[in-house]
C-alpha cells in the first residue's frame, strides 16, 4: 500500500459518517470506503470496517513501515473492544485510538512452523506487493495473437502452444487442452474463433452457468476491444433472461454465420438455440465448438447436470450435417483433468483417432494450505470465525451442504460481519448474480460500489469466476472429491499473487464427504429395464436409427415425468460413453414441395417443441439388446465411474492426514497417461502445506517456495499438414528455394509472395528475414489465416511436417545447421534466400543450383 492510500484511509476514517463510494479507488481502500458508506444504514457492520482497516494496517507493515493508524473514537465506529476482538494492537489517545496490525496464523505450532506461517499469510497481505508473485515464461507473440487479441506476448509456452494448436486444427478435429489458471485459457479460445470467424461463420463457447456466461461476456468485450472498440457494444452470451428480441436477433445471426461468438449454457444450447446451431452447421458455418471448465462434462453430467453429456447429441449430429470439410472443431478446455475426465471427453466428443491433448499442467503455486481437524463443531466454528475475521479479504467460505452456507452466514452477521452474501443450488441467478457483482464491485457495464468481502457458498459458487484478487478460501466442511477442493482452493490468487487456503475440519464432516461422494448411478438390472421399456416403445427410422421416447416409465415405476426423463437421459449418456449406441438430437421433417411456407413454419415449430422429449440413436453394438452383454458392458463404466469417486475421495483424506508434501498428493493424482506411453506429468508447486511447515523454513528464507514448478513446454499439434502450394515444382523433393538477384528485386517481391505462402495454407514462418514488420503485414493481408513466428527457433528445429517457409535477411550468410538436419530429414521447407547463398555441402557452388528453385518473380505467378 501507497502512502497514499495509508493517508486515504486515514481520511475516510476521520471523514465518516461522510462518506461516499469511490469506484476510482483500488484494492482494499475501495472496500473500506465503500464499508464505511453502508455502516449507518446496516450493509456493513463494525467487524466489517475492522477486518479490512486491520488489513490496510498489516499491509503497511509488511512494507517495512512504521507509526499507528489514528482513528476517531465515535459512537457508530468500532469500539476499543471491537478493535481488540479484531486483531488489532490498541493504544487509546483521548477520543481517538492509535492501531497497530497483530500478525496471526491459522498454525498453532511455535518456532519455524509458526515463522513461516506468519510469513505465508503476510505475503498473501501484501497481493501485488508481494516478493513470491507468479511470474511465467513470457514469449512474443505470433502474429495472429497480436491481430486479433492486441497482445504482443504470451503468457507462458503452455498458452503459445495451446493458441497454435487451436488456430492450425483441421476441420472436424477435437482437441483437449490442459493449461493452468492464470495462463490464459480464454484468450487461447478466442483467438481460434475470432481468428475463423474474420471471414463468416460463428463459434460455440459452452460455459457451466448463466452467471459465467454474461461474466464471460464481460471478459471477451474486454478482450476484443483492445483491436475492435465496437466490441463493448456487442452481444455474445444467449441467456434465458435476454429480451425476445434480443434472442431472435441473436439467433437469425447464429443461423446465417454472422455470430462470430456466442457463449451460452449447456440447457441453452440443447434447448433456444438448437435450431440456430443446426441451421449454422449445416451449412458450414459452425467454426468451433469450445467446452470451457471441460472437467465437469464427467463431472457434473453423471449426475445432476446431465445436459452436459447430452451435448453429445447434438455435437455429433453438426459433425455429420455439415458439408465436407468444414465440420465444426471441437475445444475443450480445463486447468485440471484426470484420466476419467479425458475418457469421458474423448468417447462423447472426439474419438480414440481423433482426439489430441496440449498438455501444459502445473500445480498453482500461490495458495499456502492451512489444514486443521478439530474435536468438536464448537471448536470448528471458533477456529472458522477467526479466520474469516483475520484472513485478508476479499474471501470465500465453502461449505458442503446449503443449510450449513446459510447457517455460516446468520453467525458471521451476528458476529458484527454485513458484508456477506451467500451463494447455493437454491439461489437463483438473479441472485448469483447480484452476489457476485456486489462480491467483485462490477457488472457487464462498469465499476459498481462493492457490497460484499465473503461469499459464503456450496460448490455451486465460484466455477470460472474472475476475481483476480481473492486473497483467502475457507472450507468449514471435508470436499467429497480432492477435485473439488483445489477447484475451490483456486478462487484464490488468480491475479498471481500469493493466496491463502485454510480448511477446518470436524466430527461428522467425512461422513458427509461420503455420502456426497457417492453418485447416484443405477444399478445393471434397473438400466436394463429403462433401456428396454424406451426401446420396445421407440420409432424404428431406418437401417440402426430409432426415435426413442425419453419420458417412458418403466413398468412399475410412478415416480413424475421429470424424473424420468432425467434418469433416461442419464442411461443414454452412458451407453453413448460405452459405444453400445450414438445419440443424435431428433432429425428435423422435410419441407414438401408444394408446402405453403406458413404450414411449414408451423410443422418445424410443433418439431422443435416436442424434440427436447425425444432423442434418436443409432445401434452401434450388435449385442446392445442381449440382457447378459448389456448389464456386463453396463456394470463396467458404473465401476469405473464409482471407483474414481472414491479414488478422489481417498486422495482428498491424504491431504487431511498431510503426512507428506500436498504438492505430491495434487501432482501424483492431476498427472495422466499418456496416449501414445509413458505419462503427462502435472508439475508440483508448494508455498507451504504443514508438513513442509513442519520439516522448518524453505531453504531461501520464511517468504519463500518450499517447491517452485517447473514450466511445462509441451509439443505443438501435428495435423495433417496441407499439401505444399507449389508443391508442382519440387515433385521430387520436400523442398524448395526461391531466391532474388538482388535487393531491389527482394524489396519488391518478398512481401507478395511470402502472402501468397500464407494465402495458401503455410501457416510457418522462421529466419532472420521474419522481422516483426513484415511478419505483421503478411497476417494483415491473409486474415483468416493464422501466422506463426518461429521466434526461438522450435519449429524449424521441431522435424514438423508442416511447411516451414525460411526467409533469409539481406545478406548472403551461410544456411544455419537446423536447416541442413532439416533438408537432411526431409522435412517440408521453402528457401527464400539471395542467389549467392552457398550450398554447405559444396563450398562456392550457390545452393540455388543444386537444388530445386526459381526465381522469386516467377514463382509469384505459379500459385494455383
Amino acid at each position: 500500500m501507497s502512502e497514499d492510500a495509508w493517508v486515504s484511509a486515514q481520511r475516510l476514517l476521520n471523514k465518516w459518517p461522510e462518506v461516499k463510494p469511490d469506484i476510482l479507488a483500488k484494492g482494499v481502500l475501495r472496500r473500506l470506503g465503500d464499508a464505511l458508506s453502508g455502516l449507518q444504514r446496516g450493509a456493513a457492520g463494525c467487524l466489517d470496517v475492522v477486518a479490512l482497516t486491520r488489513q490496510l494496517i498489516l499491509h503497511h507493515q509488511a512494507l517495512g513501515r512504521t507509526g499507528r493508524l489514528s482513528v476517531p473514537l465515535r459512537e457508530g465506529l468500532p469500539t476499543v473492544d471491537q478493535w481488540r476482538q479484531g486483531g488489532c494492537d490498541v493504544v487509546v489517545d483521548g477520543s481517538r485510538v492509535l492501531l497497530r496490525g497483530l500478525e496471526w496464523a491459522p498454525v498453532e505450532d511455535e518456532g519455524p512452523a509458526r515463522e513461516a506461517g506468519l510469513a505465508q499469510v503476510r505475503e498473501a497481505v501484501l497481493g501485488k506487493d508481494a516478493g513470491l508473485r507468479r511470474v511465467l515464461e513470457a514469449g512474443p507473440a505470433d502474429p495472429f495473437w497480436t491481430d486479433i487479441l492486441g497482445y504482443d506476448h504470451y503468457l507462458s509456452k503452455g498458452q503459445r502452444q495451446a493458441a497454435r494448436s487451436v488456430v492450425l486444427m483441421p476441420p472436424g478435429e477435437t482437441l483437449l487442452v490442459c493449461l493452468p489458471t492464470g495462463h490464459g485459457k480464454t484468450p487461447v479460445a478466442l483467438a481460434g474463433a475470432m481468428l475463423a470467424g474474420r471471414s463468416s461463420g460463428v463459434s460455440l463457447m459452452v460455459v457451466p452457468t448463466v452467471v459465467l456466461a454474461i461474466d464471460m461476456e464481460r471478459r471477451v468485450r474486454d478482450l476484443l476491444s483492445r483491436r475492435d472498440p465496437d466490441a463493448l457494444h456487442k452481444r455474445y452470451a444467449y441467456f434465458g433472461e435476454l429480451n425476445q428480441a434480443d434472442k431472435e436477433q441473436m439467433r437469425s445471426d447464429i443461423s446465417a454465420g454472422r455470430q462470430a461468438l456466442v457463449i451460452a449454457s449447456p440447457e441453452a444450447v440443447v434447448a433456444g438455440l438448437s435450431k440456430a446451431l443446426r441451421d449454422a452447421a449445416q451449412s458450414g458455418n459452425l467454426n468451433y465448438v469450445i467446452l470451457d471448465e471441460a472437467h465437469l462434462v464427467e463431472q457434473w453430467g453423471n449426475e445432476f447436470r446431465s445436459e452436459f453429456q447430452s451435448l453429445a447429441a447434438p455435437h455429433r449430429a453438426w459433425r455429420e450435417i455439415a458439408p465436407k470439410r468444414r465440420s465444426p472443431r471441437t475445444v475443450a478446455m480445463s486447468a485440471t483433468l484426470t484420466e476419467q475426465q479425458i475418457a469421458t471427453l474423448r468417447d462423447l466428443f472426439g474419438s480414440s483417432e481423433s482426439t489430441s491433448m496440449v498438455w501444459a499442467s502445473e500445480l498453482r503455486s500461490e495458495p499456502a494450505y492451512f489444514l486443521d481437524a478439530f474435536g468438536s463443531e464448537e471448536q470448528r466454528a471458533e477456529a472458522v470465525l477467526q479466520a474469516v475475521a483475520c484472513l485478508p479479504k476479499p474471501m470465500v467460505l465453502y461449505t458442503s451442504q446449503k443449510k450449513h452456507a446459510n447457517e455460516w452466514a446468520e453467525t458471521l452477521r451476528a458476529a458484527g460481519m454485513q458484508r456477506v452474501a451467500v451463494v447455493h443450488g437454491d439461489v437463483n441467478d438473479v441472485g448469483r448474480r447480484r452476489a457476485l457483482e456486489g462480491w467483485s464491485g462490477r457488472t457487464s457495464h462498469g465499476a459498481v460500489p462493492t457490497e460484499y468481502d465473503v461469499v459464503v457458498g456450496t460448490s455451486a459458487f465460484g466455477l470460472g469466476v474472475d476475481l483476480d484478487d481473492v486473497r483467502s478460501v475457507v472450507h468449514a466442511c471435508v470436499p467429497e472429491t480432492v477435485d473439488r477442493y483445489y477447484q475451490e482452493v483456486g478462487r484464490g490468487g488468480r491475479d498471481g499473487s500469493p493466496s491463502l487456503a485454510y480448511l477446518a475440519a470436524a466430527p461428522g464432516d467425512q461422513n458427509i464427504a461420503q455420502s456426497l461422494n457417492e453418485q447416484k448411478i443405477l444399478m445393471p438390472d434397473t438400466a436394463w429395464g429403462r433401456w428396454r421399456a424406451m426401446f420396445t416403445k421407440g420409432q424404428h427410422l431406418h437401417g440402426d436409427r430409432y426415435l426413442l421416447d425419453l419420458t417412458v416409465r418403466p413398468p412399475r415405476m410412478s415416480v413424475g415425468y421429470a424424473t424420468h426423463k432425467d434418469w433416461n437421459v442419464r442411461l443414454l449418456n452412458l451407453l453413448d460413453r460405452l459405444g453400445l449406441v450414438r445419440t443424435f438430437p431428433p432429425t428435423p421433417p422435410v419441407r414438401e414441395s408444394e408446402e405453403n411456407s406458413s404450414d411449414w413454419q408451423q410443422r418445424m415449430a410443433a418439431h422443435y417443441e416436442t424434440a427436447r422429449d425425444r432423442i434418436e440413436i443409432e445401434l452401434v453394438e450388435g449385442q446392445t439388446n442381449d440382457p447378459e452383454y448389456f448389464r456386463v458392458a453396463y456394470d463396467r463404466i458404473r465401476s469405473s465411474i464409482k471407483d474414481a469417486q472414491r479414488k478422489s475421495l481417498r486422495r482428498m483424506l491424504d491431504v487431511l492426514g498431510h503426512e507428506r508434501c500436498i504438492a505430491n498428493t495434487l501432482a501424483e493424482y492431476f498427472s495422466v497417461a499418456g496416449a501414445k506411453g509413458g505419462r503427462h506429468y502435472t508439475m508440483a508447486a508448494c508455498r507451504g502445506c504443514p508438513f513442509c511447515r513442519r520439516q522448518g523454513l524453505p531453504s531461501e528464507g520464511a517468504a519463500c517456495y518450499y517447491r517452485k514448478p517447473l514450466s511445462p513446454d509441451p509439443d505443438l499439434i501435428e495435423w495433417p499438414s496441407p499439401k505444399s502450394p507449389l508443391a508442382h515444382l519440387h515433385p521430387q523433393t520436400s523442398h524448395f528455394s526461391i531466391y532474388w538477384q538482388d535487393l531491389a528485386e527482394r524489396k519488391e517481391q518478398l512481401l507478395p509472395v511470402l502472402v501468397k505462402l500464407a494465402r495458401s495454407g503455410v501457416s510457418h514462418f522462421a529466419g532472420p528475414g521474419v522481422r516483426e514488420e513484415i511478419a505483421q503485414q503478411i497476417q494483415q493481408q491473409a486474415p483468416g489465416h493464422p501466422v506463426i513466428v518461429d521466434h526461438d527457433g522450435s519449429l524449424v528445429d521441431s522435424g514438423t511436417t508442416a511447411t516451414v517457409a525460411w526467409v533469409a535477411d539481406d545478406t548472403a550468410s551461410p544456411l544455419e545447421g537446423a536447416l541442413r538436419y532439416r533438408l537432411e530429414d526431409g522435412d517440408p521447407l521453402y528457401l527464400l534466400l539471395p542467389r549467392q547463398v552457398e550450398d554447405p555441402s559444396r563450398p562456392g557452388v550457390p545452393f540455388v543450383t543444386t537444388h530445386p528453385s526459381l526465381n522469386i518473380q516467377q514463382v509469384r505467378s505459379e500459385f494455383r
